[in-house]
């Protein structure tokens, strides 16, 4: 796919957008746009443009402190194959699914507690920045101390950032139409 998808999508005009690229590679767009400047932690290495297939489940770890916004629609997701991976690694190494998340894909304790698993089936076409993670900072202090967090090398975990799940103001939001509702949301131990 080039790197300006053809429309067709339910998110086709959020895509079209370049901020959504901005933070996909992890960056703080307040900062980016405000400031002039980029300073930024974790997000996707090199993301690539890719359309998800609809009739397929998608995952995301998420946070029982957040909001349900957060939690449904945020634009942190995995495709199947990336969260048999965690899945399969958690196992294999004796991890719960949360710790095994937690390392694969560089998630900082300040971040979230990946204490909930959503998984959801896309019912509309969607585009999507797709790649490889990269290293995460935790805050200077609390529980992190500026951590370093490098996702696993080992077995490496494609991640998904879907622009425009959530925009604050929207009327209906986009997860809600795009996905089948109700999702379902797993709470992890």
């Amino acid at each position: 796919m080039s790197s300006r998808p053809p429309a067709g999508a339910a998110n086709a005009a959020e895509f079209a957008a370049p901020h959504w690229r901005v933070i996909a590679q992890g960056f703080d767009t307040e900062q980016w746009f405000n400031e002039n400047r980029g300073r930024g932690t974790g997000g996707i290495l090199m993301p690539q443009p890719t359309r998800l297939a609809t009739g397929q489940y998608y995952y995301r770890f998420a946070s029982s402190h957040s909001a349900q916004a957060s939690q449904l629609g945020g634009g942190w997701w995995l495709e199947f194959e990336a969260f048999k991976t965690i899945e399969t690694f958690a196992a294999a190494n004796g991890y719960r699914l949360k710790d095994a998340a937690r390392l694969a894909l560089a998630l900082p304790y300040d971040w979230t507690k990946v204490d909930l698993l959503v998984k959801a089936l896309l019912r509309l076409p969607l585009y999507a920045y797709t790649g490889l993670g990269k290293p995460a900072e935790g805050k200077p202090s609390g529980t992190d101390k500026a951590t370093k967090w490098i996702p696993t090398q080992y077995k490496a975990v494609r991640q998904l950032y879907i622009p425009g799940l959530f925009v604050a103001g929207r009327h209906e939001q986009l997860w809600e139409t795009a996905f089948e509702q109700p999702p379902v949301v797993t709470a992890l131990r």
